[in-house]
């Protein structure tokens, strides 16, 4: 996933996490790719966020291989509950999951209940950030043309 967020991409991500963290009740989450590198995260969690995606992405990877077995296309969701803490993980995107990390003074309802508009916004934005370097990457190979008749070079004056 190659993409670079302009400043207000950056912000209404920003946005939308914190939301997300407030109405579900979570501590802390994070979106990462698909191969566990970070892209954003909000929240207090006293974890290590890059550990969290790492072994986030690593789960959702052998939970889309497991639906295959099933017959599934694939298990969208990942909820892990424990007695203290929890983690829901979406997918958001083909190459994006969202991580949520919750404890048991949430519920998982609530967390799943904000997930999935949250994981909606996430990818229309991640979908614009797309459209953006793709609109950058054909300008910037399309070659130069000169709007102008007549020879470039001129022996001399």
């Amino acid at each position: 996933m190659s993409r670079t967020l302009n400043e207000n991409t950056s912000n209404e991500l920003h946005r939308t996490l914190c939301d997300l963290l407030v109405l579900s009740e979570a501590d802390d989450c994070l979106l990462c790719d698909t191969g566990g590198y970070v892209l954003a995260r909000e929240g207090d969690g006293d974890h290590d966020p890059y550990q969290m995606a790492a072994l986030g992405a690593g789960v959702y990877g052998a939970s889309r291989e497991l639906a295959r077995l099933l017959g599934e296309r694939e298990f969208n969701v990942v909820l892990h509950q424990g007695t203290q803490k929890s983690i829901f993980i979406c997918a958001v995107h083909a190459d994006a999951l969202l991580v949520i990390v919750f404890s048991q003074n949430a519920s998982a309802g609530l967390v799943k209940l904000y997930a999935k508009p949250a994981a909606v916004a996430v990818r229309a934005l991640l979908e614009d950030a797309r459209r953006l370097a793709m609109e950058a990457e054909d300008l910037a190979g399309h070659p130069l043309v000169l709007n102008r008749a007549g020879p470039l070079f001129r022996a001399g004056p």
